[in-house]
């Protein structure tokens, strides 16, 4: 979206991230195929969408690239039961609101 000031133009940069929650007891790698098809539609007005599965306990990050034939990428699966994994949770949402 450009917005124009005084013959400056500002850009507002907008990004998606889908998140795809089911329970506990259900494996997060279950919600992908939904998530991928929410995914797809916001690849008309964007490169890339972000993209998080999770049961709560366990999150599966991936990112989809727009392109002739989109792509997912599937990044290491993390749980908030360990330490180290969930930090990392944090660092990725944290990094995901940088782009």
């Amino acid at each position: 979206m450009a917005v124009k000031k005084s013959g400056v133009q500002n850009l507002t940069k907008l990004w998606v991230l889908i998140v795809e929650a089911k329970r506990a007891e259900i494996e997060p790698f279950t919600g992908i195929p939904q998530l991928l098809t929410y995914a797809h539609e916001s690849l008309r007005s964007q490169s890339s969408v972000w993209g998080l599965a999770t049961n709560g306990l366990h999150f599966q990050f991936i990112r989809i690239c727009a392109g002739e034939s989109p792509i997912y990428q599937l990044f290491p699966s993390l749980s908030l039961i360990e330490s180290e994994p969930s930090i990392q949770i944090l660092k990725v949402l944290k990094a995901i609101c940088k782009s």
